[in-house]
């Protein structure tokens, strides 16, 4: 069985832009919460730099997320709209592990 995929974006765009962003941004994750396969789509904003966000999705599995990243919306508002307005970022994906190693010792 395929596990579910967690993705963690941390994107910083410049600071007069970071409003916009957001707004683009919260339109982002409300399509993409749409999709049959995403499971969480959730914004944080940070309280120190605030124009840099954090976004933190989940998808049931890897089909799950092909899927997302083959969207129209990925496409066009994601790629065209939020990158045009990037300066920075930093996108991890994370799977679960089929079985949990003991720990050391």
């Amino acid at each position: 069985m395929d596990s579910h995929v967690l993705v963690i974006a941390d994107v910083s765009c410049s600071p007069e832009n970071a409003v916009e962003f957001g707004q683009v941004l919260h339109e982002f994750a409300a399509a993409c919460r749409e999709e049959p396969g995403c499971l969480s789509y959730d914004v944080f904003r940070s309280e120190d730099s605030p124009e840099r966000y954090v976004s933190i999705e989940k998808y049931v599995d890897s089909a799950a997320f092909a899927a997302h990243r083959d969207s129209d919306h990925f496409r066009e508002i994601g790629l065209a709209r939020l990158m045009s307005l990037a300066t920075a970022r930093d996108v991890r994906l994370y799977g679960q592990p089929s079985e949990i190693p003991p720990a050391a010792g």
